[in-house]
C-alpha cells in the first residue's frame, strides 16, 4: 500500500502483485528455517531430566522434562533479531500507511497489534526467563504470551474489516428502504387518485374549468366584435 501510494504521488504506475506481497513472507521463513536446521545440526537440543523433590530414600518424586542445548542463547538471540527486526520494520510500514483509508488497508490496526505484540514480549519473555525452574509458571506464562499475541493479532485485523462490511450492507439497505418508501407512496398517491369520490371530485372541477372557459371565449368574442 505504501509503495503504491508514494507512486501515486510521482505519478507513477506500479504494479504490486500476489508474488511482491508473499516475497518478505518467504525470506522471513527461510530465514527462520535456516537458523532452526543450522542450530539443529550444530548444536541438537536433548532432553534432560530434572528433579524437583525426593523422598528420605532418594526416590524420585517430583520431575519434569526439558530440552536444551550448549549454545541456546546464541541461536535463540539471532532468531529474537530477526524476528523482533521485521516486527519493527513492520511497525514502521503501518505507522506510515495511517491516515490511509481502512477500506485500502488495515495498517493501523495492525499497528496496533503489534504494538500490543512487542508490549508483551518485552514483558513475558524476561518472566519465562525467570521462571524457566518452575514448570507451572512457565507454562502459563507462555501459554498466555501466545494467546494474547495470537489473539490480538486475528481480532484487530478481522473485526474492523467486518464492521466496515455490516457498515456498508446497512446502509445498501437504507438506501434500498428509502427508495422503496418513495415508490410505495406515489403507488399510493395514485390508488387515492383512482377511488370514486375522487374520479367525481376531478370530474366537477372539469365542468367547472369547462364552464369558464367558454365564458371567457364568449368574453374574447364580444371583445373582438367591439374592436372591429
Amino acid at each position: 500500500i505504501n509503495q503504491i501510494m508514494r507512486s501515486a504521488v510521482r505519478f507513477k504506475r506500479v504494479k504490486v502483485t500476489a508474488v511482491d506481497v508473499i516475497k518478505p513472507m518467504i525470506v522471513l521463513l527461510m530465514l527462520n528455517v535456516a537458523v532452526m536446521t543450522i542450530w539443529t545440526v550444530i548444536d541438537p537440543l536433548q532432553r534432560q531430566t530434572v528433579v524437583v523433590t525426593q523422598d528420605p530414600f532418594l526416590r524420585n518424586v517430583e520431575t519434569y522434562g526439558v530440552c536444551s542445548s550448549d549454545h541456546v542463547s546464541i541461536f535463540v538471540a539471532i532468531l529474537c533479531v530477526i524476528n523482533l527486526g521485521s516486527l519493527l520494520f513492520a511497525l514502521f510500514q503501518a505507522y506510515m500507511a495511517r491516515k490511509i483509508s481502512t477500506e485500502l488497508q488495515e495498517s493501523s490496526y495492525i499497528f496496533l497489534a503489534m504494538s500490543i505484540i512487542l508490549l508483551v514480549s518485552f514483558i513475558g519473555i524476561p518472566v519465562i526467563i525467570i521462571a524457566r525452574d518452575n514448570s507451572a509458571a512457565f507454562y502459563f506464562v507462555t501459554a498466555g504470551l501466545i494467546f494474547v499475541v495470537c489473539s490480538s493479532l486475528l481480532l484487530l485485523t478481522f473485526i474492523p474489516k467486518v464492521r466496515a462490511l455490516r457498515k456498508k450492507n446497512r446502509n445498501a439497505r437504507m438506501s434500498a428502504s428509502s427508495r422503496f418508501s418513495s415508490a410505495t407512496s406515489t403507488r399510493e398517491g395514485i390508488k387515492i387518485l383512482s377511488t370514486p369520490v375522487c374520479q367525481a371530485e376531478l370530474e366537477r372541477k372539469n365542468c367547472e374549468l369547462a364552464v369558464e372557459q367558454a365564458e371567457l371565449e364568449k368574453e374574447n368574442r364580444e371583445l373582438k366584435r367591439l374592436l372591429s
